[in-house]
């Protein structure tokens, strides 16, 4: 399904996306049957079967497990300083310099022998820093020949000058991993050996991936058959009274911080309360147009939910946002979003299952 816009910082809308009135004590199947006939009034379907996507299918590969494994041994790896070797690119070391200009010390150009931990290749420090170091041997003594950048802004009284750096590479920092046994596994996890373990890994990944595969590929046969369908119109005073809402809503933010309604919106770049009013208005519109396709749809083929279905997906809401309580969900979700997103999936279910996927997209989950 499509994701809303959102705002950042503290202007995020506080949306339930709750469209309509209360429903009162009305039964499940006639809230239902209410939303659809109403949504699907508003628009002419295009096609939606047979649509062509490109799947997502994500192979869960020996390289995925062996990341968690490495996740797992980093947790129990120990740090080390090796005071002998030769510095390589991705290293990280321990230096102690002295910077100065034209022979005479400037601030901050002294690690002041404290040491200092710096991974070569990273560009921590000045462009040929760290390059310099690279090569030497723990222990060596030697100077590195720099310029700062014409926009370093830290200090600018240092923009464009040429720099030496007296260095001492101090040691080598490795990090230390714990042998990956049996014996490790059982100790550091809830499996007896590592062949148990690695399975888990792979089960769990596979459960995780085969989700959110099934999201993307419900989103991309969603999308291509809402914008194959005609809006004919838009639900106008539910958009006005949503549009109402946000704003007094964003007024109400704006007066705790102090401020009036234009100040607070041009602070994120709203030069006026009308701007605004477009924004949320973008935002109603795409969320009603995959609600009056989701129910035009369900009306077309018949289908619909049940309440054990509903009852079902309003678990999977909770779990999703760690709520216990159907009250605290409450706050969120209306009985009608509840149903009306229980009611999506399985159109979204249905579209995929008369779609035509291209050749999968595998992708290794990053």
């Amino acid at each position: 399904m499509k994701k809303f816009k959102k705002l950042s910082g503290i202007l995020i809308l506080t949306m339930s996306l709750t469209l309509l009135g209360g429903c009162g004590h009305k039964s499940n199947k006639n809230i239902l049957n209410d939303m659809v006939d109403k949504y699907s009034a508003y628009c002419t379907l295009g096609d939606y079967k047979g649509i062509e996507y490109e799947e997502t299918k994500t192979e869960v590969n020996d390289e995925l497990v062996n990341s968690r494994v490495q996740t797992l041994l980093s947790n129990y790896s120990t740090t080390e300083y090796v005071t002998t070797g030769t510095a390589q690119d991705g290293d990280t070391v321990n230096i102690d310099f002295v910077g100065s200009i034209d022979g005479v010390e400037f601030e901050g150009g002294n690690s002041g022998g404290a040491g200092y931990d710096l991974t070569l290749g990273s560009g921590t420090f000045i462009e040929g820093f760290e390059d310099q170091i690279v090569g030497h041997s723990v222990g060596d003594e030697f100077d590195v020949y720099s310029r700062f950048p014409d926009d370093y802004t830290p200090n600018p009284d240092l923009a464009g000058k040429d720099a030496v750096f007296a260095v001492t590479l101090n040691s080598i920092k490795n990090t230390v991993y714990p042998d990956y046994t049996d014996e490790f596994v059982a100790a550091n996890t809830d499996y007896s050996n590592i062949a148990e373990y690695e399975q888990s890994i792979r089960d769990s990944l596979t459960e995780s991936y085969a989700d959110s595969d099934s999201t993307a590929n419900k989103a991309a046969v969603m999308e291509t058959a809402v914008g194959n369908a005609v809006i004919n119109e838009y639900p106008k005073q539910e958009m006005e009274d949503f549009i109402d809402e946000q704003v007094k809503s964003v007024e109400e933010q704006a007066s705790q911080y102090g401020y009036d309604l234009s100040t607070y919106l041009a602070a994120y770049s709203f030069t006026s309360e009308e701007m605004y009013r477009n924004y949320i208005g973008d935002i109603f519109r795409e969320y009603i147009e995959e609600k009056i396709v989701v129910c035009a749809i369900a009306k077309a083929e018949n289908i619909t939910v049940s309440d054990d279905e509903i009852k079902e997906y309003k678990q999977k809401i909770m779990d999703s946002y760690g709520i216990t309580d159907e009250d605290e969900l409450s706050e969120l979700y209306s009985n009608e979003d509840v149903i009306y997103y229980t009611l999506a999936d399985k159109v979204a279910d249905f579209l995929v299952d008369n779609a035509v996927p291209k050749a999968a997209t595998e992708t290794d989950g990053e």
